[in-house]
């Protein structure tokens, strides 16, 4: 009990954020048998031997398992190997609450981000594209030099360079020219019928 308090200690909110999967902090590795199988597609157990899911991918220092419907991003230090196989030295449900507890904890940070006028980066914090007119639980109303548009409260997140974008400025530019084709289809749409509606009102020749 004491090895798994200091391993939920270290679970912290960490850079794969921007890519929407949550992390957690590299912690001193575990006393376990060494040689657990980190590789694409491994089933993954918990402490009392319970499958947790199948690695989703791996670069040697964090691997990312599936857990149900959300990936989680653990460090390579927290795996074990066991008679039963890869396995993580926490329970199923010890992790999915430390997965609730940071989600509840990056929702509560985002929310505090959006307000009005904030600077909107993009996934590598490197340019500004946009400002936050108003947010709320669906959707963000976003400012930028092609005008407004409504995007998902899920393409945003708070990384250290501030309130971002799931997006580089180029994919964000590509997804508000997608949210706004609609707008766009929907003006022509209507231009056409109120074209139409002004030829049959012509008199015949």
């Amino acid at each position: 009990m004491r090895k798994h308090a200091a391993f939920l200690t270290s679970l912290a909110l960490g850079t794969a954020m921007a890519a929407g999967v949550p992390a957690f902090a590299q912690a001193a590795p575990a006393a376990a048998p060494a040689g657990p199988t980190l590789t694409p597609g491994t089933t993954v157990y918990d402490s009392e031997g319970q499958t947790i899911g199948p690695i989703a991918s791996s670069d040697g220092a964090t691997v990312v398992v599936t857990v149900g419907d959300k990936p989680a991003a653990l460090p390579a230090s927290a795996f074990m190997q066991t008679d039963k196989g890869t396995a993580i030295t926490l329970t199923l449900a010890q992790l999915n609450a430390a997965l609730d507890q940071q989600a509840a904890a990056a929702d509560a940070q985002l929310t505090a981000a959006l307000q009005p006028g904030a600077d909107i980066k993009g996934v590598n914090g490197s340019s500004v594209v946009g400002k936050v007119k108003t947010a709320d639980a669906q959707g963000v109303v976003v400012t930028t030099a092609q005008g407004d548009v409504r995007l998902p409260r899920k393409a945003f997140f708070v990384a250290a360079h501030g309130l971002s974008t799931s997006f580089s400025a180029e994919q964000f530019a590509a997804a508000i020219a997608e949210a706004k084709a609609p707008d766009a289809a929907a003006t022509d749409d209507a231009a056409t019928e109120a074209d139409t509606t002004t030829d049959a009102a012509k008199p015949a020749n």
